[in-house]
């Protein structure tokens, strides 16, 4: 295991990574190459990268505790949280003797995903397309390890949100929101979890100027969806009596 975090950006925020107040941290690196990744400066570990040991982080955290109002806490994302899931899981082992709460975000695209499923309080995956073809191809993904991922994660009946980055031209339409909706209908009827919510995120091009930062390309158009794209996929959630929260 390593001592060590590497992390490229780190600040509070209210709600949108896990419950309340959190102290987050962006870790570098990722294992895909989804072309429209809000934070192109996270996806390979470089000398901009800070390097923290796990006492470090963790006394930084704890300093923090008033701050973590609301059933807030900690939350560790990306890049993706999984490349660095030993020091992570070290992490989280030792937060939760404090009594503060933990959440990663992933992509649950990686084996290692499964060292953290059972110790963190809250996670939150992304599900991008429920063709592994046009997944694999698109993004580097293999569907069948998220799939197992996240049914590990329901069957601890602990909170498990699943995100959809709903995309133009790469997941929208009937049959993409009917497969989304079979997949999670029976991850729901397999693990029998009442703790299984569904969030709808639209198409943005918030990291776009990044790129040009990173000496990177921004090679994906055309990727902003309409309010009937978006009503197709509500539609077959709800007729599975699937849970839809906007956080």
């Amino acid at each position: 295991m390593s001592d060590y975090i590497y992390t490229f950006q780190k600040g509070f925020n209210y709600s949108q990574d896990g419950p309340g107040n959190r102290l987050v941290y962006h870790l570098s690196g990722c294992n895909l190459f989804c072309p429209w990744c809000s934070n192109p400066e996270g996806l390979k570990r470089t000398e901009k990268s800070k390097k923290y040991t796990i006492q470090e982080i963790f006394t930084e955290i704890t300093s923090c505790r008033m701050m973590f109002f609301e059933n807030g806490g900690v939350t560790f994302t990306g890049g993706e949280v999984s490349l660095q899931s030993d020091s992570v899981a070290e992490l989280c082992k030792m937060l939760k003797k404090e009594n503060i709460s933990t959440c990663i975000e992933t992509n649950a695209s990686l084996k290692e995903t499964e060292k953290l499923i059972d110790i963190v309080d809250f996670m939150i995956a992304d599900f991008k397309s429920p063709d592994k073809e046009i997944l694999k191809s698109v993004t580097g993904a293999d569907i069948e390890i998220i799939k197992e991922n996240l049914l590990k994660r329901a069957l601890t009946n602990k909170y498990l949100l699943i995100r959809i980055p709903l995309i133009n031209n790469f997941n929208t339409g009937y049959e993409n929101a009917r497969g989304f909706a079979e997949f999670f209908r029976e991850l729901t009827e397999k693990s029998k979890s009442d703790n299984i919510f569904i969030e709808i995120l639209t198409y943005h091009e918030y990291g776009k100027d990044k790129y040009e930062k990173e000496n990177l390309s921004y090679t994906f158009s055309d990727g902003f969806v309409t309010l009937e794209q978006v009503a197709i996929l509500k539609r077959e959630l709800e007729k599975n009596n699937l849970k839809i929260i906007k956080t």
